[in-house]
């Protein structure tokens, strides 16, 4: 005989945002990609329970296998399964979050290359505009000897 089947009880709104807050993504692109609009997101933050396609499209938008949270544990094994299973996942966003600090620093660099090229620019300028001064001085001096 085998054993009654559970499935564990979840609450997967409160998943969703949780996944949600870790893309660092902005609400109203969530919603867009949802096809839904911004307080229909909030409801679906506060769920216990969601329409299978509904999850489907969250998980797809959020690259994120929502189903997971149902799997039954079998006895021993299936734990380090799900275990290897959330390190993977945590891998993945970790290695999201290093591709956009590495854009940030991308960024800062190209900033700091901007910001030091005008001031050589500036610098510059300032030297052309002594260099004109002191000719015209050297020219009126000139022409006040002759």
């Amino acid at each position: 005989m085998e054993p009654n089947l559970t499935i564990p009880d979840v609450a997967i709104g409160p998943k969703i945002q949780e996944i949600f807050e870790r893309r660092n993504i902005r609400l109203s692109d969530f919603a867009d990609d949802l096809g839904t609009v911004r307080q229909n997101v909030y409801r679906i933050f506060k769920k216990k329970d969601l329409d299978t396609g509904l999850l489907i499209k969250v998980s797809e938008v959020l690259n994120h296998n929502f189903f997971n949270y149902y799997q039954t544990q079998p006895a021993e094994g299936g734990k380090s399964e799900q275990g290897a299973s959330d390190l993977l996942q945590q891998l993945e966003l970790a290695k999201q979050e290093i591709d956009y600090l590495k854009k940030i620093i991308n960024l800062m660099e190209e900033k700091a290359r901007l910001l030091q090229e005008m001031q050589d620019n500036k610098s510059s300028e300032g030297q052309q505009q002594d260099s004109r001064q002191k000719e015209d001085r050297i020219a009126h001096k000139s022409i006040a000897f002759s």
